[in-house]
């Protein structure tokens, strides 16, 4: 009778710890597919801040916007404001 009591204790025992390493696995899996979800997110939200950080700093935006402020263009490199910078004396 002893033996199979004991054989019992062992079988709840190894029972119990498949069931808690069960959990466990299910906790991590949520987890890592809730960090997949963050990260998609992420790529999402870089890839987008990437093609506006673009379009604000295209040429043509820069030449809108410098026009728009009242700069005008000198050459293809240069941009001069139509108020006269002051020098300072040597």
């Amino acid at each position: 009778m002893k033996t199979v009591l004991r054989w019992g204790l062992v079988y709840l025992l190894l029972l119990a710890g498949l069931t808690a390493l069960g959990h466990y696995n299910q906790q991590l899996n949520a987890h890592l597919m809730a960090l997949q979800a963050t990260e998609a997110d992420l790529r999402q939200k870089e890839t987008r801040l990437l093609l506006q950080r673009y379009q604000l700093v295209s040429p043509l935006a820069l030449r809108e916007w410098a026009e728009a402020n009242g700069y005008i263009p000198m050459s293809l490199a240069r941009w001069a404001s139509p108020e006269p910078a002051e020098r300072s004396a040597p």
